[in-house]
C-alpha cells in the first residue's frame, strides 16, 4: 500500500493532466451509445430520451476510472494542503520538483533538517493519504 500511494503521489501532475484529457474526451465524444440500427416501436413514445447534456453528465459521473483518479488526487491534495509550510516544501521538492534527482539526504540538506526527520515526514504524509483513502 505504501509503494502504491507513493507512486500515486509521484504521478499527481500526470494524473491531473490525464483527468482533464479524459473529461475532454467524454464531453466531446460523438458516440451516443445507442444502436443506430434499432427502430423504435409504437410504445417508444413513453421512453424519455436524454438530452446530450444529460448523457455527457452521466458519462462523466459513471466513469469508474475518472472517479478513482479524482478520489486519489483529492486525497493527496487534501493531505498536502494541511501540511505546515516546511513539510510542504520537503514533499514538493522530493516528489514533484526533483523526482529521482535528490536522495532524502539531499532533500534534508536543502531544507536544513535531518535525514531522519525528512523520512519521518514522508512516512506520515503517505500514511495520512492512505487513511484519507480508507486504505489504512
Amino acid at each position: 500500500t505504501f509503494k502504491y500511494i507513493e507512486s500515486e503521489v509521484y504521478e499527481l501532475h500526470n494524473t491531473l493532466r490525464e483527468m482533464d484529457l479524459l473529461k475532454y474526451e467524454l464531453i466531446h465524444s460523438t458516440s451516443s451509445g445507442e444502436d443506430e440500427n434499432t427502430v423504435k416501436g409504437k410504445n417508444s413514445a413513453k421512453y424519455h430520451e436524454a438530452s446530450v447534456t444529460e448523457t455527457k453528465a452521466t458519462e462523466l459521473h459513471d466513469n469508474r476510472r475518472l472517479r478513482r483518479m479524482e478520489t486519489v488526487t483529492q486525497a493527496i491534495l487534501k493531505v498536502y494542503d494541511k501540511l505546515i509550510p516546511e513539510k510542504k516544501q520537503v514533499m514538493k521538492l522530493y516528489y514533484w520538483d526533483k523526482p529521482g534527482q535528490l536522495t532524502w539526504e539531499g532533500v534534508a540538506k536543502e531544507n536544513h533538517i535531518s535525514r531522519r526527520t525528512a523520512i519521518r515526514w514522508r512516512r506520515q504524509f503517505i500514511y495520512d493519504i492512505a487513511k484519507e483513502l480508507g486504505e489504512k
